[in-house]
């Protein structure tokens, strides 16, 4: 009996250690997955000219910061200022020695108790505030960590450095036990720190980068460096075990479309999947069409990213020629459209139009004509010159007529009148010079002819353009309207009249003011 009991009593207490590790082992694994799920979305705060609060302003050689009406904030009397959001009172000021101190409103120091405090510069966008809006990057005993404009801690100084993770705002690249990885202006983990290097994969969206933007990640091994993927959910695509990684940035697309090398041959990857198996010694792709140019035992092809053989890999070279495939042996050559079949190109060169679907074409005879997306000619090639200027607008020669405006589909849109036709600088104008009558016109980015004059000269300027001559100005504004002097010189107080070939002086309501005629 007494053996009976204490076999229960063993049976009972392994019932239970089994028990509690089962809790624990469960414990774990679910507190590890809401760590591992942890909110990794963040915001990044907007900042516009019209919400600025405060400025930086340089005088004599030192700079210091003013508000909103014009009041003094902090002095002039730092070599440099920088205001991460002007829409918040945190200024770093820094002495001619590049040591930094941060004043209030008030020009009173704060975070005092820190080593140092820095902005973080945003690399790789255009901004007219490329600094992290929302947190600082402070320094204590010896390590560095976040806080935010209020000087709440983000995250303990438990870092070696961080940066700006180049191309997006809101990702932090922070170095930790001499390896890499990314955190949010939150402080949320998005990559271990576990990588050599991690860059963003420079996506763009339309003019910006994108949030789809990926991670390249590399890690040293035995073997050099190997490199993988992480996608803009900060999960992991391609284990950092390849010779290289890179994303094709021209397929608009969430999915990542990656070439990557591993010993020597070249794939395609679309996310996870594999499309094309390493059978190359090289893949580059063609925007155009959508199709790569693949070499394999210095022969050369072309392939889909589907990894299917659109022209067999036979050729001594092939290229792209806009829409076409040129491809040569050594004693013949061919073209194709991009679904492999034989086509006669009579074109020499074919340039692109960025945004309008259209192909600038010049054939056998140097005669220049447009053709669209899918090799339809819209423009005979009838001209002697064609350029694209703006807005779907092209200036064309003719011959015996002179230059002209068309659109793509050969509609006139200014005659050719004109001895020479040209962009004002980098405004959305046009100048048409008749030599005969030495008249210059200006026409407006709705090809309207907004301004005439003869013997004129064309001024231009940062928000206006002049055209004028010895008796008169004409001004027009960088959005092609034509103004007067008063609209243009809003400060102005006395304004230049001309009346009988002379000049004089009026006020901005056109009073006489002593004239003197020239």
């Amino acid at each position: 009996m007494a053996e009976e009991k204490n076999m229960k009593k063993i049976i009972s207490t392994i019932v239970i250690i089994v028990a509690v590790c089962i809790i624990g082992i469960a414990i774990f694994f679910l507190v590890k997955s809401k760590l591992e799920n942890a909110d990794k979305s963040y915001e990044i705060e907007t900042v516009s000219e019209k919400d600025c609060k405060y400025f930086a302003v340089y005088t004599e050689g030192k700079y210091g910061v003013i508000g909103l009406a014009g009041n003094i904030v902090v002095k002039n009397e730092y070599a440099n200022v920088i205001i991460p959001n002007p829409k918040k009172a945190v200024f770093v000021c820094y002495d001619s020695q590049g040591i930094s101190k941060v004043l209030n409103e008030n020009g009173e120091q704060v975070f005092i108790e820190y080593e140092t405090i820095e902005p973080i510069q945003v690399n790789g966008i255009l901004s007219s505030f490329p600094y992290e809006k929302s947190v600082l990057k402070y320094k204590k005993d010896g390590l560095y960590g976040l806080i935010d404009f209020s000087g709440n801690v983000i995250t303990k100084a438990i870092y070696q450095d961080i940066y700006s993770v180049k191309y997006k705002e809101g990702e932090l690249l922070a170095k930790k036990d001499g390896k890499f990885g990314v955190i949010n202006n939150k402080g949320v983990e998005l990559i271990s720190f576990d990588y050599d290097e991690i860059e963003a994969d420079k996506t763009y969206n339309t003019t910006t980068f994108s949030k789809d933007a990926g991670y390249i990640v590399k890690k040293t091994t035995s073997d050099g460096y190997k490199y993988g993927y992480i996608n803009s959910n900060w999960e992991t695509v391609l284990d950092a075990e390849y010779t290289s990684v890179s994303r094709i940035l021209d397929i608009d697309s969430r999915d990542a479309y990656l070439i990557v090398a591993k010993e020597g041959q070249y794939g395609l990857f679309r996310n996870k999947n594999k499309q094309v198996d390493f059978l190359y010694q090289s893949l580059e792709y063609n925007k155009d069409t959508n199709l790569l140019i693949a070499e394999r035992s210095g022969k050369y092809g072309v392939i889909d990213i589907e990894g299917n053989t659109v022209v067999p890999i036979q050729y001594k070279n092939v290229k792209f020629n806009g829409i076409y495939i040129y491809a040569e042996t050594y004693t013949e050559s061919f073209y194709f459209d991009k679904k492999g079949q034989d086509v006669e190109n009579p074109y020499t060169s074919m340039t692109e139009v960025s945004n309008q679907d259209s192909y600038i074409t010049i054939n056998g005879d140097n005669l220049y004509g447009i053709i669209n997306k899918n090799g339809e000619e819209t423009v005979k090639n009838q001209y002697l010159y064609i350029e694209y200027v703006f807005d779907g607008y092209f200036v064309a020669y003719k011959d015996g007529e002179g230059f002209g405006v068309i659109d793509k589909n050969n509609n006139v849109i200014v005659k050719f009148n004109y001895d020479v036709l040209s962009k004002v600088g980098e405004y959305k104008m046009l100048k048409g010079l008749d030599m005969d009558e030495n008249i210059t016109d200006i026409f407006s980015n709705d090809m309207k002819k907004i301004a005439s004059l003869k013997d004129s000269t064309i001024a231009i300027n940062d928000n206006y353009v002049e055209l004028y001559n010895a008796e008169e100005s004409k001004f027009i504004s960088k959005d092609g309207e034509l103004k007067t002097a008063k609209e243009i010189f809003t400060n102005n107080t006395l304004f230049a009249e001309s009346k009988d070939k002379k000049w004089g002086l009026v006020d901005n309501e056109r009073k006489r003011k002593t004239r003197i005629y020239l």
